[in-house]
């Protein structure tokens, strides 16, 4: 396992973090049992779609008189980051990284144009993102494709999301962008580049910390915020669900 006692890291250092006061706009996918549901790739030993379980209500025979309800889930359900490890075998896991890594200024590109089907490529990088990034900034990346997530079947949703050219994923990790945001499938890949174009799998291995099912990203209206997306504070995982907002 990882240090987990590096500087500013999950396990409970301070950091210091100047965030701004503004406009606060919720980038975070709605978590309903009636309506959200995640693919079943192959390999896995079972699957845990999004379910609430009644555990007690209020009106029991025995007890203090409260409601209390558990949730069945992937780590992975719903807006949520994934640490290295969830492609890199001995990665960082969430507990590793640090906490200010999920707090802080944003450089949000408009993509809404290749929506549906059609790539990014380091030209389109460097005309949106490149002039507008400073050393550290994260990347949220709109194209408005999980606007239509829980309308759609999951198989034609994945027809229509964009993707970013396997270049351009090596511009992104070559800039040090530390993390980066899409609202689009994460998994998407460039047609032409195979593994190489795989956008979670090809970032995560490079240590770039991916933020997806996110939505609403036409709400904001600034290219610069503060992005904040806080795990879990979970030990020995690859993922953690967050609550993601920025600030204008």
């Amino acid at each position: 396992m990882n240090d987990r006692n590096a500087a500013g890291d999950m396990a409970g250092n301070a950091v210091n973090v100047q965030l701004r006061s503004g406009r606060v706009v919720d980038i975070s996918l709605e978590l309903d049992d009636k309506t959200f549901k995640m693919q079943v790739l192959d390999g896995f030993k079972f699957d845990m779609q999004f379910k609430v379980e009644l555990m007690k209500s209020h009106d029991a025979d025995k007890g203090l008189g409260q409601v209390v309800r558990g949730v069945h889930m992937r780590l992975h359900a719903g807006s949520h980051i994934d640490a290295p490890e969830h492609f890199l075998r001995g990665g960082k896991q969430v507990h590793d990284l640090p906490l200010d890594l999920f707090m802080g200024e944003c450089v949000v590109a408009d993509f809404s144009d290749k929506l549906p089907g059609k790539g990014i490529t380091v030209k389109d990088l460097e005309e949106r993102v490149g002039p507008k990034l400073r050393p550290g900034d994260r990347l949220l990346i709109r194209t408005d494709c999980n606007d239509h997530y829980l309308e759609m079947e999951l198989d034609a949703w994945k027809k229509t999301t964009p993707w970013i050219s396997a270049d351009g994923l090596t511009w992104i990790i070559d800039k040090g962008i530390p993390l980066v945001g899409v609202d689009f499938f994460h998994g998407a890949k460039d047609p032409n580049a195979g593994r190489e174009g795989a956008l979670s799998e090809r970032l995560l291995k490079s240590n770039v910390v991916v933020l997806s099912y996110i939505q609403n990203l036409h709400r904001i209206t600034k290219d610069r915020v503060t992005l904040m997306c806080l795990p879990l504070k979970m030990i020995g995982v690859e993922a953690s669900p967050v609550r993601a907002l920025v600030i204008e």
